[in-house]
């Protein structure tokens, strides 16, 4: 019976530090969105597609072979009109002959190579930029995730410590009730006073269940984040560490945002569709080889099958003058696109600027709370340990114990909070700077 109870004991612990340790810190989450976030894979797809159309672009330069094949049974050979005198006739009459075999088998093969064509090289740039612009929105898509996880994950620590401020309320308020309801049955104090408290409990148990609610749908958040299904548990160190390093001030809000490289790509791109549109105004040339058999037959008494093979080579050029002023309508939308990315990157930067401000005034103000919050516990504290002591010497009542044992749990609540929203405004500056993930 006892070594059973041992070895209860003992799965007990090891299945509580194999869930302890399964708990993922910050790093650990954004590191497995990184990797699993849906949306991170459809942007590596979206360059593997990318490269795949280079090679296509590349493929217009290099030879072109065609096979072709064509089969006719003719059910009446179709004739030409010759004069009669050909074959001695009258002048000024014709006469309907029928040339050929019932049975046409021909066979070709050509080879095509581009000799000028500037589109060609126009395309493989513009394919070069495609490919660094879809890296790019890669780049924004992770940057992206990282943010949204990190959000995520202080707001679960947010809720978490407002649960455990809860919990430890009620479990105050309790005792209180408890310690209240004694001196009415004492004649110490009156009903009303347990009446109120148990309504100040009752409220604390509803708004807990709600943000025990707010704490799994953050959890859920994060699963959807991190490519975890639903139906799989995940374990989050909530904990705050108060031995981590207070986030810095930023030395320099140097910005190095995605957003203003992927305009800048998009506007290269647009120009390189510019050029493009341009060089359809100019003739290409190709030259050409073809090797061609043909075979002629007809069955029968008198049965055919006779090859007749060509071959020849040549120069192919192609112009188009005049397509009805398509390539201009073309031209002046590129010119629009142009300018409009123009603004667009104006508007980002002064966006950019915006958000720069801001997070840099909301870090400024959260810092000055972390050091009035930490100065409140302390104060609580103090205060906390008189009670102590007049409580012992029997000059306060243990009500006022309780009270001030909550304004201790309240202000460190408060600390660790304002500790969460101090690192959030750390995030957010480096969002506005663009140094979330730092650029390769």
């Amino acid at each position: 019976m006892i070594h059973s109870r041992w070895s209860f004991l003992l799965i007990m612990m090891l299945v509580a530090s194999v869930t302890k340790a399964q708990e993922l810190t910050l790093d650990q989450l954004v590191e497995q969105a990184l990797k699993n976030n849906q949306q991170v894979q459809l942007s590596k797809l979206n360059e593997q597609q990318t490269d795949a159309q280079i090679n296509e672009v590349k493929a217009r330069a290099r030879p072109q072979v065609n096979l072709t094949g064509d089969y006719k049974r003719y059910l009446k050979i179709p004739g030409q009109v010759i004069p009669a005198s050909t074959f001695g006739g009258a002048e000024g009459s014709y006469q309907v002959l029928a040339l050929g075999l019932p049975y046409n088998l021909s066979t070709s093969v050509q080879v095509s190579q581009a000799l000028y064509s500037p589109s060609i090289n126009i395309g493989l740039k513009a394919a070069k930029l495609s490919v660094d612009l879809a890296s790019l929105q890669t780049l924004k898509t992770k940057e992206d995730v990282a943010y949204n996880v990190s959000v995520t994950y202080y707001n679960l620590q947010t809720v978490a410590q407002q649960m455990a401020f809860l919990k430890s309320n009620i479990t105050s308020l309790d005792r209180l009730i408890q310690v209240t309801d004694l001196l009415y049955q004492n004649k110490l104090s009156q009903g009303i006073d347990v009446d109120r408290l148990r309504i100040s409990r009752t409220q604390s148990q509803t708004q807990l269940e709600s943000i025990q609610g707010s704490y799994q749908e953050l959890i859920n958040a994060l699963k959807y984040l991190t490519g975890t299904a639903q139906s799989e548990p995940l374990s989050v160190k909530i904990d705050i560490d108060q031995n981590a390093a207070v986030p810095a001030l930023i030395a320099n809000d140097a910005v190095n945002r995605t957003d203003i490289l992927i305009i800048e790509r998009q506007k290269a791109l647009n120009e390189q569709n510019t050029l493009n549109t341009k060089a359809g105004f100019l003739p290409t040339l190709s030259a050409y080889g073809v090797a061609n058999s043909t075979f002629f037959g007809k069955d029968g008494e008198n049965s055919v099958l006779k090859n007749v093979p060509g071959y020849w080579v040549g120069l192919q050029l192609n112009w188009s003058i005049y397509d009805g002023s398509a390539r201009k309508s073309k031209l002046v939308q590129q010119k629009i696109e142009n300018q409009k990315l123009s603004i667009q990157s104006n508007q980002t930067k002064e966006n950019i600027s915006m958000d720069i401000a801001n997070a840099r005034t909301k870090f400024y103000v959260e810092q000055k709370n972390l050091i009035a919050s930490r100065d409140q516990v302390a104060l609580a504290e103090k205060v906390y340990t008189q009670t102590q002591l007049q409580f012992k010497e029997g000059t306060t009542a243990l009500t006022e114990v309780i009270q001030a044992e909550n304004a201790v749990t309240e202000a460190q609540n408060t600390y660790l909070n304002t500790l969460v929203n101090l690192r959030s405004a750390d995030l957010n500056w480096k969002k506005a700077a663009g140094t979330i993930i730092p650029k390769q």
